[in-house]
């Protein structure tokens, strides 16, 4: 097995995923043609295409909410948020949206 960066690691898991399912997005901050900040996301543009590699604005609360959305419509997205302290505006996303939809849905 060949040594990776967590970067490459990470590209690599991505680009398996995006292959073996059509479901598969990214949705992020530079994800597209540039390759995201830490190039995590490089040669994916290229390779499927601005349907599926997507750059998003610089707002995480969007990031997050179109991945939950998508999620919920039956799509696999991966969301990138470029630093750690950027989630924060987020996490009423995820706390008030994301993890009560089970019950707001009546478990569908």
């Amino acid at each position: 097995m060949p040594e990776l960066t967590l970067i490459e690691a990470l590209r690599q898991a991505m680009d398996e995923e995006m292959a073996r399912d059509d479901r598969v997005f990214i949705t992020g901050e530079d994800v597209g043609p540039r390759g995201g900040v830490f190039r995590a996301t490089l040669g994916l543009y290229e390779k499927y295409g601005a349907q599926r590699v997507i750059d998003s604005p610089l707002a995480e609360l969007s990031i997050v909410g179109i991945g939950i959305g998508a999620a919920l419509y039956g799509l696999r997205p991966i969301c990138e948020i470029q630093f750690a302290d950027f989630i924060y505006p987020a996490f009423n996303q995820i706390v008030s949206e994301a993890a009560k939809m089970y019950y707001r849905s009546g478990g569908e």
